[in-house]
Formats: C-alpha cells, sequence, structure tokens
C-alpha cells in the first residue's frame, strides 16, 4: 500500500514538473516611457473647403483620450493643452491607442441649433518602449459629411415661395438666400438623406411643386447641391438637381419628374 502511494506521489510531481517547463511564466514587463503629441490639420483639407466655407482650428482645444490595448481608457483630457507631463508618461506596452477630435459625434449634429458643425478626427495606435519618448503626430480629417443648398435663379424666377426640408428627425429647412450648412454622420463611406422640394407660383392658378428625392452624402465632403427649374424649352420640364462637391471635381445631374 506505501509504495502504491509513494508511486503516485512520483508520478504527480514528475506532471507538475513538465508542466512548469512547458509553460514557464512571462516576464512582466517594468519601466516607463513617453509620447509627445502633435495635432494638425490637412491644409489639402481645408483649403479645398474653404471655397464656401472657412474653418479656424485651435488644435490646443481638441480632445484627447488614450486606451489601452484592452480598450480601457487611460486619458481623458477635454483640451489637448492640458496634457502635463504625467498624462504622457505610460507603461511600457504595445498597441495603445489614442484618438482626437475637435467635437464629439453627438455635438456635430447638434451644434448651432441642430445644423451640426464639422467634425475633424483622427485615430491611431502607438507602443511605449521603456525610457524612451515616442512622437505621434495626428493630421485631423473632417470625419462626417455636410450638405449645402441652393436654390438657382431659374427656379427663384418660378416660384415666389419655395423651400426644401430634409426628412428625418431634425426637420432642417432650406429656405431662400440660407447659406448655412447642415452636416451629418455616416457610419459608411456615403449615406444618403431624403429631401423634399415645395414651391409654388404667384396666384391661385400658378405652378406647384412637391416632390421628394435622395440625396447621396460623402464622407468628409460638403455636398452643394443646386436646384434648377427647367421650363421645357430646353428638355423636358420640371426641377433639375446638380451636385458637386467642395472637396473634388465630381458632379452629378439629376432631373425630378
Amino acid at each position: 500500500m506505501m509504495n502504491k502511494i509513494s508511486y503516485i506521489i512520483i508520478s504527480l510531481a514528475v506532471f507538475l514538473c513538465s508542466c512548469s517547463s512547458d509553460t514557464p511564466m512571462p516576464e512582466q514587463s517594468k519601466g516607463e516611457g513617453r509620447f509627445l503629441l502633435s495635432i494638425l490639420t490637412s491644409s489639402v483639407t481645408t483649403e479645398d473647403i474653404t471655397r464656401a466655407t472657412t474653418f479656424n482650428f485651435d488644435v490646443d482645444t481638441f480632445k484627447v483620450s488614450v486606451f489601452d490595448a484592452k480598450g480601457l481608457e487611460l486619458i481623458s483630457c477635454h483640451q489637448a493643452a492640458q496634457l502635463s507631463d504625467v498624462d504622457r508618461t505610460l507603461p511600457v506596452a504595445e498597441d495603445y491607442r489614442v484618438d482626437v477630435e475637435d467635437c464629439s459625434a453627438h455635438e456635430a449634429v447638434t451644434a448651432n441649433k441642430a445644423w451640426g458643425m464639422p467634425r475633424f478626427a483622427a485615430s491611431t495606435t502607438f507602443d511605449i518602449i521603456k525610457d524612451e519618448t515616442t512622437s505621434l503626430e495626428m493630421v485631423c480629417t473632417m470625419v462626417n459629411a455636410g450638405l449645402k443648398i441652393i436654390f438657382d435663379k431659374s427656379f427663384t424666377q418660378k416660384f415666389t415661395t419655395y423651400a426644401a426640408t430634409i426628412q428625418d428627425s431634425r426637420n432642417i429647412v432650406f429656405k431662400a438666400e440660407e447659406k448655412r450648412v447642415a452636416y451629418y454622420n455616416l457610419e459608411q463611406p456615403t449615406g444618403s438623406i431624403s429631401v423634399r422640394f415645395t414651391g409654388a407660383a404667384e396666384g391661385w392658378f400658378g405652378d406647384r411643386i412637391d416632390q421628394t428625392r435622395d440625396i447621396t452624402l460623402t464622407k468628409g465632403k460638403i455636398t452643394n447641391l443646386t436646384v434648377r427649374y427647367n421650363d421645357g424649352t430646353d428638355g423636358e420640364a420640371g426641377i433639375s438637381i446638380t451636385t458637386d462637391f467642395e472637396m473634388t471635381e465630381t458632379s452629378q445631374d439629376v432631373l425630378v419628374q
């Protein structure tokens, strides 16, 4: 009986030793490092969109958030200028992530009485190496989409009252001489919104229009949508809608029947 017990104990000891040798405990990384952050806005982007809209940025006010590899937020600083040396010092590790933005996605569609605002942001990953400084250069670009509606002279001369209403919960209305841009968050590179065009000519028997079209928006661009009226002398009578982008030369013509 004693020999049997001794055999079991010896076998168990051999098994534990073999497990220990096969799966050694990893060494824990020790030490700290620092990161330096430089926030820029793409000069090409801002030059392209100043054709009708000018954005003035103070990158020191951009919000900075830092996360570890598991997604745990380590630093949430509302202004980049408030980052201290202590904030920029982190334990040695891989796959940190830093997010930079001038406003949140919520603010991008609720600011300015729900007309929204352009949202510029950037994100990148980085490693912290012991006793070293990692330099990060973040180039922020526009990550939402904008829409501007312009009524052409051919349209305004035909109709005395008119409007373009975006069919969503915000119910934004473009009327005569409206210069503002409405901003939208897009999950995909492109998305569509429905716009209702209404107009009435003077008098009881004047022409009326009430038509709805789906308009495609592109992330990172402001779509200029021009509404024109064709009286039938050049093709079929109706409303023609032309869209172009403030950041590209691409254009598209659509005839509303």
